[in-house]
């Protein structure tokens, strides 16, 4: 446990409750600091947990119970930080009590990027860009259970809403590989742009948005037809991204790069594709999620280690919080 967990230990369980998190939790990757960063948005307090990988990407169970951290290894903490068989770890947190208790490491091998749980918590799904598959993770034994060949060198998932399908932005084969989760044999591959980053299903399943980080645009997708339907125009080096609840707009967190960095989140219609406004945050806009309650959105800010609460109704950044070293991935409770 992180030294400054302690003295916000009884915010934290004021703020959070004996049951664990409540709606208004934040948990953020924090991969240059080795930690995980959970926020209470409504009190302003946070915790800072350490754990022994360099997470990029985090997700929470449907229950709000289990924090899953994906990542390769920090140095000095008994593994390697470079690529390999023995190399990547998914990092489980229980955050159902009034503290998040000791983190749990499961050895997955290879180079996993982002990982997204099943509805029943029973099942991860991890990226390995290092064997270019889906590395299936059974979370009650805490063993690798599958691995399901995708495509060069897939990066950021997402299941659909009714969790019968897995989207998989493949990065360096400009595909999105579509896995059926009932037979993880069935896989299709949808050639969608130059360097796909991260996907968003929007409410209904039907729709699939991708962000294409070598085109600076976003593809819209009809998952039924297979195909891609129309294109749209963002910021700088975009990389995730996320649909609001009502499945009329998707939301795009530009990074751009450290030497010309963007600070901009991209409000596309998904009916036209057409940009409907800009909202300013900060440098290096990468991970976006909007909380339970659909009203706000909360973007990290990689070059400035902080995140940027959004209101959705008025689509303005109306607060900063701050976060670890180098903030990316986010997830909402």
């Amino acid at each position: 446990m992180s030294a400054h967990a302690p003295r916000f230990a009884l915010a934290l369980m004021m703020s959070l409750g004996a049951a664990g998190a409540q709606a208004g939790t934040i948990y953020v990757a924090n991969e240059n600091g080795q930690s995980v960063s959970i926020t209470d948005t409504e009190t302003s307090k946070s915790v800072t947990v350490p754990i022994p990988i360099s997470p990029h990407n985090v997700d929470l169970t449907l229950d709000g119970r289990l924090l899953l951290a994906t990542g390769m290894p920090a140095a000095g903490s008994g593994g390697h930080a470079g690529h390999g068989p023995s190399g990547g770890q998914l990092v489980l947190v229980d955050v159902s009590g009034s503290t998040p208790a000791e983190p749990e490491a499961v050895l997955v091998g290879g180079h996993p990027a982002h990982v997204v749980p099943d509805a029943k918590g029973r099942f991860a799904y991890l990226t390995d860009a290092d064997t270019n598959s889906v590395v299936v993770v059974d979370l009650v034994a805490r063993k690798v259970a599958d691995r399901v060949p995708v495509q060069n060198y897939p990066h950021g998932l997402r299941l659909s809403p009714d969790g019968s399908l897995l989207a998989v932005a493949n990065m360096k084969s400009d595909t999105v590989s579509l896995v059926d989760t009932r037979d993880l044999q069935k896989v299709a591959h949808v050639p969608v742009g130059r360097g796909p980053v991260q996907v968003a299903f929007d409410p209904s399943g039907r729709t699939l948005v991708v962000s294409l980080n070598g085109e600076n645009k976003i593809a819209i997708i009809d998952v039924t037809a297979r195909k891609v339907v129309r294109t749209a125009a963002v910021g700088r080096g975009p990389v995730q991204v996320f649909v609001t609840p009502d499945g009329k707009r998707a939301l795009v967190a530009n990074q751009g790069s450290a030497a010309r960095p963007d600070n901009r989140v991209s409000v596309i219609s998904l009916d036209s594709g057409e940009l409907t406004k800009t909202v300013t945050v900060g440098k290096g806009a990468h991970g976006v999620v909007i909380d339970r309650d659909g009203d706000t959105a909360y973007v990290t800010n990689t070059y400035e280690n902080t995140m940027s609460a959004i209101d959705l109704e008025s689509l303005t950044a109306e607060k900063t919080y701050p976060v670890g070293k180098w903030p990316n991935g986010i997830a909402a409770r």
